[in-house]
């Protein structure tokens, strides 16, 4: 699914940027990744250690608390990383309950603090998104991104692409060999594709330009659909590409970009929040000479 992101900047008329970013889920299925498989509580069950289950749900949340690391690790060794973390985080909680862990003072006080940061979480979350009304998210959209979609006059392309990724150009070059012959491409990638979307048939769905890797993108944008391309050599390996289809990127309307502008306004509504919070009750921090929240000169750069 294409999400078309909004990034705000500017304390008092923001300036919208657009950009649009192709997100896909974790690969769990095919023949390289991780089979998922159902429990009789129709849980999805990705991974396993010792004979404990690892399910989706744990997965989708150790990628929000690993998310800065995530995002530097490849695309196609993610669900293998991610499922690495939540296996060694089992394995050490039952040993750590058979030493007796469970019920010390350390461990205790770890559980009462995460209950109240839980329940913060979650109150807050309810609390904000309350104070933000679909008028406000029209009201914003109608102020400040349709007029900066108005001024958008390049037409914005995207192209829909199959590809199939081996480690050297003798092996792309048999493939296409293959291909040529009459072998189906989804069976070829599905037998020799290196990628996560082996498992799709090498289907990549649609795409802008700046969402690959330049060589990639110069190879699949330069193609018509039904043409293969010779071997593309990335930092990835060696791929094989088949275009499918190019279209026009029609320009967002206010129900793809309401979610974002809520996400937008309910982090600055949650900064008036926690003020009011702070000021509505007797607040003090005790052995401190200076506040803690010092105020920042406006004519003073902050560090990067």
């Amino acid at each position: 699914m294409r999400l078309f992101i909004l990034i705000f900047t500017g304390f008092i008329a923001p300036i919208l940027l657009v950009a649009l970013l192709v997100t896909n889920p974790l690969d769990f299925g095919g023949g390289k990744g991780l089979s998922p498989s159902q429990n009789n509580s129709n849980v999805d069950i990705v991974a396993s250690i010792g004979g404990i289950n690892i399910t989706r749900e744990e997965i989708d949340r150790a990628a929000e608390d690993n998310f800065e690391t995530l995002i530097q690790v490849p695309e196609a060794q993610q669900a293998f990383f991610l499922s690495s973390l939540v296996a060694i985080q089992k394995i050490a909680a039952r040993n750590a309950i058979s030493e007796g862990l469970a019920n010390s003072d350390a461990v205790q006080q770890r559980l009462a603090y995460q209950k109240e940061k839980i329940l913060h979480d979650i109150w807050v979350a309810e609390q904000i998104h309350a104070r933000v009304t679909e008028n406000d998210i029209r009201v914003y959209f109608d102020t400040y991104v349709a007029p900066e979609l108005a001024k958008q006059n390049e037409n914005v392309e995207e192209v829909q692409a199959h590809h199939i990724l081996v480690a050297t150009q003798g092996e792309a070059e048999t493939v296409i060999k293959r291909l040529e012959k009459g072998e189906g491409f989804a069976a070829l990638a599905g037998e020799l594709s290196l990628g996560p979307s082996a498992s799709r048939g090498g289907n990549l769905g649609y795409f802008l330009a700046e969402e690959m890797v330049q060589a990639f993108s110069d190879a699949a944008f330069a193609l018509q659909p039904g043409e293969l391309s010779a071997p593309v050599e990335t930092e990835f390996g060696w791929h094989v590409i088949r275009l499918e289809d190019r279209r026009v990127v029609p320009p967002p309307s206010f129900e793809d970009l309401s979610e974002q502008i809520r996400a937008f306004l309910e982090q600055q509504e949650r900064n008036l929040f926690f003020d009011e919070l702070l000021t509505s009750y007797d607040f003090q921090v005790y052995g401190e000479e200076t506040s803690m929240l010092q105020e920042f000169d406006d004519d003073v750069p902050l560090n990067d």
